[in-house]
């Protein structure tokens, strides 16, 4: 491998530096000027009213002590006032910045510590597929996807879901590299906001037990039941309390699945649409988990990203800053698209992208100027709708096995 020159080497070097120092002065800047952070706020408020006051999180008590300190989120549309719906085992993660006492120091290391979790997972996202883009192009790309909607504004307002994002792409950097033990417990982590990836980790279970890596079922299920322990110290009735927001929990999260869109514009057809969309996602996440369940890792990624892709789509109630997960198959999409057509790939790639990009906040800011409130639903629907055509569009591609030379030798003598 060729070496870089030093002067290279020291360029990337300063950029490194800058990116960061920048990186920490934003996050700065935000928390000392209080914008955004709403998703910060509902999980450090209720996390600390636990460890300083021993107050539930989940009482009526740090529900008002929200409301008061949150007074708008990002949503695709008006809905219930925010709460706190996490189970209590996510307050592992909001733990070590609650015991920060000046607020303002946590939110800032909050941001600058998530900003480093956004890079790694787009890092992890490129190993994951072996994408290794010309470096204009690498230019060109990056923007689009850190400056996103679902990127920023989830980075703005201090998603937990980021955590989830990176959570997500190191279970399969450990699948990849058959360190099923890890990818077990680091899959029992993902568990934090259960909604988001209960289909994803499903899946991921499915095919351990098909490929029968049991050391990967066995430590997600041992870890996941230490984390309900731990839990259980903080809040002795978690639980039960946690499965009632499950239970009700379109009376927490506001409207933002497909079928709360078709009610919003069509009032007449608008449910039936959502469930017959519904169903056909649910039969073909079946058939495509069961045609992956023993099948190679390139199938197996493939699978997991339609998973990631379909997730949003499926009719389980989630917030906005939920999208951020598409971030991990978006990278991989990308790199098969390009693998698979390279010159022609990077165009169709760069295109449709920046139209996404362009469109999601041509909506966000149209919405914002005060027009029709049913326009911000329309964001539910182009990062998911790019990524399913991208990735039945390279399917065959991707899950057929390489054909080796010497096969494509032997067939050309036939012939």
């Amino acid at each position: 491998m060729p070496q870089r020159s030093p002067i290279i080497v020291l360029i990337i070097v300063l950029l490194s530096i800058a990116v960061f120092s920048g990186g920490i002065w934003t996050s700065y800047k935000i928390a000392a000027q209080d914008a955004g952070g709403g998703r910060f706020w509902i999980e450090w408020i209720a996390v600390r009213a636990r460890v300083v006051d021993g107050i539930s999180p989940y009482s009526p008590t740090v529900a008002s002590r929200i409301r008061n300190q949150v007074t708008d989120l990002f949503n695709w549309a008006p809905g219930p006032e925010p709460a706190f719906t996490s189970p209590v085992i996510a307050a592992l993660v909001t733990l070590p910045f609650t015991l920060i006492p000046d607020a303002q120091l946590a939110r800032t290391a909050w941001l600058v510590i998530q900003l480093v979790v956004i890079i790694l997972t787009i890092l992890a996202s490129m190993r994951l597929s072996n994408w290794k883009p010309a470096w204009w192009f690498l230019i060109i790309i990056l923007p689009l996807i850190l400056l996103s909607l679902r990127t920023s504004a989830g980075w703005y307002e201090g998603s937990i879901n980021i955590w989830v994002t990176g959570l997500v792409a190191a279970v399969m950097l450990a699948i990849q590299g058959k360190r099923y033990e890890l990818a077990g417990v680091l899959l029992a982590f993902t568990m934090i906001q259960p909604q988001v990836v209960i289909l994803w980790v499903l899946f991921v279970l499915i095919w351990a037990g098909g490929q029968r890596k049991w050391s990967l079922i066995f430590w997600f299920a041992s870890f996941l039941l230490l984390l309900g322990g731990l839990a259980a110290f903080m809040v002795p009735d978690w639980p039960l309390q946690y499965l009632r927001i499950i239970w009700n929990l379109s009376e927490y999260i506001p409207p933002g699945t497909p079928g709360d869109a078709f009610q919003e514009w069509w009032p007449g057809l608008g449910r039936q649409l959502g469930l017959a969309l519904t169903v056909i996602l649910g039969l073909i996440l079946l058939v495509e988990w069961w045609l992956a369940r023993r099948s190679n890792y390139r199938w197996f990624l493939w699978t997991a990203c339609l998973t990631l892709a379909i997730s949003p789509w499926i009719g389980i109630p989630i917030t906005p800053d939920a999208h951020l997960l598409l971030n991990v198959p978006m990278i991989i999409v990308i790199a098969m698209i390009e693998e698979r057509w390279r010159r022609n790939g990077k165009w169709v790639i760069l295109i449709s992208a920046g139209l996404v990009f362009a469109w999601e906040w041509i909506l966000v800011f149209t919405s914002l100027q005060g027009a029709e409130p049913g326009m911000r639903m329309g964001l539910i629907f182009p990062a998911p709708l790019l990524l399913l055509l991208g990735l039945f569009w390279v399917r065959w591609w991707t899950i057929r096995p390489k054909r080796l030379l010497i096969d494509e030798l032997r067939e050309s003598e036939i012939e």
